[in-house]
Parts: C-alpha cells; sequence; structure tokens
C-alpha cells in the first residue's frame, strides 16, 4: 500500500515540476497580466479571440497587454517554450531606437525566421552585417531621388492617367452612380508602375483590364476575352497572395519559426520559387547582354538605365571588368532575385494599401479634400493635369501634409520586432539581450503618460533640438487626419511650411533597418493623390460602406465585409471634377 503512495505522490510531484516549467516566465520588473502568468497558455487565450474580432495579429497584441494593463510597455506571454514578447507603444521610445540605438537593437529572430524561406537572401530576412550594409548601400543609390524621378516618376504618372481613364470608363458603364472596389485597381496600377521602373518592362495590367471591359461592352464572346494576351508581370499578383497567405497562416502559428521552415517543403513553395525566379531573370538576361557588349568607358558613361534592375546589373558589370575577374551568372545571383522581388511586392502591395486607406479618410473627411483641391488647383491653375517634375518640384505645404498623415493614419506596415543584443533598458525597465521588442509604429491613439526621466540621454538631445510636438497640437485627436498637425507658420514670412518632425515618423520604421523604397513610395504616393484629386471627387458613401476596419497580412488593408464573407473589398463612389 505504501508503494501506491509513493508512486501517486512522485507522479503528482512530477505533473507539479512539469507544469511549473510550462508556466510563461515573464521578465522582471517589466509588466504583465498577472492571471496570464499564472496558467501555462499565458496571454494566448486572451489573444485569439481578439484576434478572430479584429483580423488583426498586431493590434490584438497591443490589446490584450499595453492598452489593458495602461503602460507603455507590457510583456506577452507564452508557454516557457518560448520566452515572452516585450509590446512597446511610446512612439518616441521607439523613434529613439530606430534611429538612435542601432547598436543596442537588431533585427529580431521572429521576422527573419518567417520571412526567411521567401526571400532568403533579401535584406528584410536578413541580421544587420557588413554584408547587408553593402546590399542596402547598393539598394539606397538605386532609390535616390535624382534617379528615381528619371526612372520611376515618368511610370508611376503614367500608370495613374490609365487609371483615371480606367475609372472613368467603369464609372460611365457598369457602376453609374454605384461605389465599386478600387482596392483590386490600385493594386494593379502601383504594379504597373512599380515593375517598368524595377525591371524596365510595362506589365500593363490597368490596360489589360481596360481592353477587357471594352470588349465586354461591345457584347464580345467568352472566346474572344480569352484570346487577348495576358499583361506581363501577371503572375506577381499570384505569387504576392501566395506570400500573404503563408505570412498569415506561418504568424498565426504557437511555433512561426518552425511553421515557416515546414513551408519550404509544400509544393505550393516550390512553384513560387521557380515561378519567380523565371520571370526576373528572362528580363535580367536581356540587360546583361547588352551591357556586357558595350566596352568599359561606355559602361562607365552609360545613362541609358531606364530602371533600377539596370543601374544595379550595370554597376555589377563595371566592378567585374576592374577587378578583371570572370562574370559571373548574374542570373543566379540569389540577393539580387530576392531583392527584385521585394521591392516589387513592398512598392505596390504597400502602396496600394495606403491608396486604399487614403480614398476612406477623403470620403471621411470632406473638408481636407475641398481643400487640398484648392490649394491644388492653386498651384496648378491651367485647364491641364500638372507635368511629373511640376507636381515632384512644387512646394505644396499642404499637400505634403496630407501625404504624411496619410501613410501615418493608414498604418499599413503596423509593427515590427527589433531583438536586444546587448543587456540594455527601455523606459528605466531593463532588457535582457536577445530579448524580442515589438514595437508598435502605428501612431492612431494617444500614448500613455512616460516619466521622461526614464528616458535616453540620445532622446532628450534629440527633443533640446526638435521639441517635443506630440504634447503640442501636433499631438491631439491621433485618430482623426488632420494634415495641418504637420504645418507651421514661418515667423518670418507667416505662410505655412511643411514640418517633418512634427510626430515621430514612423511608418517605415527607421535607421539602417528602415524601409529601402521610403523615397520610391513616397514620390509614388504624391504623384497619384495629387492626380486623383485633382480629376475626381470622392463623395459620401452609403453608411454601410463608411467601416474603418481592417484586416492584417504582411500589410494592414481596409475591409468591407458584406454578409459575413471573407472577401476584402475597399468600395469609393466620385465625380469627375473637370
Amino acid at each position: 500500500m505504501a508503494a501506491y503512495w509513493v508512486v501517486g505522490l512522485s507522479l503528482a510531484a512530477s505533473i507539479a515540476i512539469i507544469r511549473w516549467w510550462l508556466l510563461p516566465k515573464p521578465y522582471p520588473y517589466i509588466p504583465y497580466n498577472k492571471q496570464s502568468a499564472s496558467r501555462i497558455a499565458g496571454d494566448i487565450p486572451d489573444l485569439v479571440p481578439v484576434m478572430k474580432e479584429c483580423n488583426q495579429v498586431s493590434h490584438s497584441m497591443f490589446t490584450i497587454t499595453t492598452r489593458k494593463l495602461g503602460t507603455p510597455i507590457a510583456q506577452l506571454l507564452f508557454p516557457n517554450i518560448r520566452r515572452p514578447f516585450v509590446i512597446l507603444e511610446d512612439p518616441r521610445e521607439i523613434e529613439d531606437i530606430l534611429l538612435r540605438r542601432g547598436k543596442e537593437f537588431d533585427r529580431a529572430a521572429t521576422p527573419s525566421a518567417i520571412f526567411q524561406p521567401m526571400f532568403p537572401q533579401a535584406t528584410v530576412a536578413q541580421f544587420t552585417t557588413p554584408k547587408l550594409k553593402a546590399q542596402k548601400r547598393l539598394w539606397a543609390d538605386v532609390t535616390s531621388a535624382e534617379f528615381l524621378h528619371k526612372a520611376a516618376a515618368p511610370n508611376i504618372y503614367k500608370a495613374t492617367i490609365e487609371l483615371l481613364e480606367y475609372w472613368q470608363l467603369k464609372a460611365a458603364t457598369v457602376y453609374k452612380d454605384q461605389a465599386f472596389n478600387v482596392h483590386v485597381d490600385f493594386q494593379r496600377a502601383t504594379l504597373d508602375a512599380i515593375w517598368v521602373a524595377t525591371m524596365g518592362e510595362e506589365p500593363g495590367l490597368i490596360r489589360y483590364e481596360m481592353n477587357k471591359l471594352q470588349y465586354q461592352l461591345e457584347g464580345k464572346s467568352q472566346e474572344e476575352l480569352d484570346k487577348l494576351p495576358l499583361p506581363k508581370g501577371m503572375f506577381l499578383r499570384d505569387e504576392v497572395r501566395y506570400i500573404g497567405d503563408a505570412v498569415e497562416r506561418n504568424t498565426n502559428s504557437p511555433l512561426p519559426k518552425w511553421a515557416a521552415k515546414l513551408e519550404t517543403f509544400r509544393p505550393r513553395y516550390r512553384q513560387f520559387r521557380a515561378v519567380v525566379t523565371k520571370e526576373l531573370t528572362q528580363v535580367m538576361t536581356k540587360a546583361i547582354d547588352r551591357f556586357e557588349r558595350l566596352e568599359l568607358h561606355a559602361l562607365e558613361a552609360d545613362e541609358s538605365d531606364t530602371c533600377m534592375m539596370d543601374f544595379v546589373l550595370r554597376r555589377k558589370v563595371i566592378e567585374a571588368r576592374k577587378a578583371q575577374k570572370p562574370m559571373a551568372d548574374l542570373t543566379k545571383d540569389q540577393e539580387l532575385l530576392d531583392e527584385m522581388f521585394v521591392m516589387l511586392v513592398g512598392g505596390h502591395d504597400s502602396t496600394a494599401n495606403v491608396l486604399a486607406w487614403f480614398t476612406k479618410f477623403m470620403e471621411a473627411y470632406p473638408v481636407v479634400q475641398n481643400e487640398l483641391r484648392l490649394q491644388l488647383r492653386t498651384a496648378f491653375p491651367g485647364p491641364h493635369l500638372p507635368s511629373v517634375q511640376e507636381i515632384l518640384t512644387t512646394s505644396i505645404p499642404y499637400l505634403d501634409g496630407v501625404c504624411e498623415e496619410g501613410f501615418r493614419l493608414a498604418g499599413v506596415a503596423k509593427a515590427n520586432f527589433r531583438q536586444a543584443t546587448v543587456d540594455t533598458q527601455i523606459l528605466g525597465y531593463p532588457i535582457p539581450k536577445g530579448t524580442e521588442i515589438f514595437l508598435n509604429f502605428h501612431m492612431d491613439t494617444t500614448p500613455a503618460p512616460v516619466d521622461d526621466s526614464k528616458r535616453t540621454a540620445s532622446y532628450k538631445i534629440a527633443t533640446a533640438k526638435h521639441g517635443d510636438l506630440l504634447q503640442s497640437n501636433a499631438g491631439r485627436d491621433l485618430n482623426r487626419f488632420e494634415p495641418r498637425r504637420w504645418l507651421a507658420l514661418d515667423p518670418k514670412t507667416g505662410n505655412e511650411t511643411f514640418n517633418p518632425n512634427a510626430l515621430p515618423a514612423l511608418a517605415f520604421g527607421g535607421g539602417i533597418r528602415g524601409c529601402s523604397g521610403r523615397k520610391l513610395a513616397q514620390m509614388e504616393f504624391r504623384l497619384i493623390v495629387t492626380l486623383l484629386i485633382l480629376r475626381l471627387e470622392f463623395l459620401e458613401l452609403p453608411e454601410e460602406y463608411k467601416s474603418m476596419d481592417a484586416i492584417e497580412r504582411v500589410f494592414r488593408a481596409p475591409t468591407y465585409i458584406p454578409n459575413c464573407s471573407q472577401e476584402v473589398h475597399n468600395v469609393v463612389t466620385f465625380a469627375h471634377t473637370d
């Protein structure tokens, strides 16, 4: 009988030890939900229902941690098979980490593990190394303002004009006085623009849709419709959709790192890699052949770069010639392939989502829309649309404010991770080396109060230089679209000027890990917004279309979900202004 008691006690003790080991192990001193620390599942039982309700992983994580506790910093607890995440929502501290504390924080393991199977050699999947810095420098030259004005801006302008023509046809025929989906059209138009800017060939997605609609209006048969040649780059839309599905699936997994590794064994993943490699290398081969036929002096003087790929490939050829080394097969350069595909994905999908949010903001804030149109017509009084150079070089502070406010409130890249590379502190709390910190880039609520004595010396120096305008009118009502928060009066002239330092600008991250395509996205957005507002008036929508709900995959997009369907819609009604 005694033996049974011993066995029973041993079993109970073993279960207790296992349970204790599996319980979350919070970091000392940093706030967390006490109830979650006493259960093996940690915060997961609270997280899952919020995620199901709002379709946003990032927003859900903030909701059950910092916002529930009313603190700028908190922990998200997991079973002890993984360490907690530190959640940070103070925009000033986040800006300080991104811009001035690069030696203390780097790319985190979790997002790298999720993106690495998709883009193994792209900068988005790498930690900060000399190799990454060299790769960043190369693409920084490609995305200089001068080169973008030359190679990308005219194509963005052309794609937008085609989009306006397509919408005019839709509004005059199929959708008379009705709202229609613009999100997909923005994806097509921005892909048209970024594909030709990156690869030098026109995909013609909007033109294809316009021709297809014209065929339908003319009563052409399905057989005749099927004969329309598919546009170049059509493959990318399917691959972007797959990437979104895979990232969402892997991110929501209890073990994202292992889910991402298993992704590489799926047939769909192998198809993805094969299709992307084939399509990109075909275009690369033509450019390489052209450059290899040129003498070195002609290569160095060549001003015929028409796209970002030309710029990079020509530089690679010059380096090989000067080093007198055999030319490597650049079509097998995984760094180039992956970085170009990331540029294509990020350059069109993120901007398409910002534009989708922009149309919702214009419908919701007609006073802003009317003021922007007035400012643009004052700057460009002629009967015709302004040229590319006029849009990019004319000083219009209110337009600058609208664009910056659009990026801020859209929050398409809502959050990201950093990882502590040393033992350090955030807001006075100890952060052990290796801790993963989840940073909120979407500044749409008033931050929780912070004791400024806990902030770093680097923050205090920056504040002394620029001031803390988050405490001023610029930081009020952050849930509203207000471009004037970015404007200030010039004391000498009394004119309004654009102040890019009015608030922490987090939409593109910052520092060495910041978005390489920032200048491209800002230029693209400015061009498209100007043309849309000058040509169209966005009218008030029926109540059922006014929701500001979102869905988060790779990027955060606006949603309208009719009849409980999961199809994403972004609808708009407009009238022509000319």
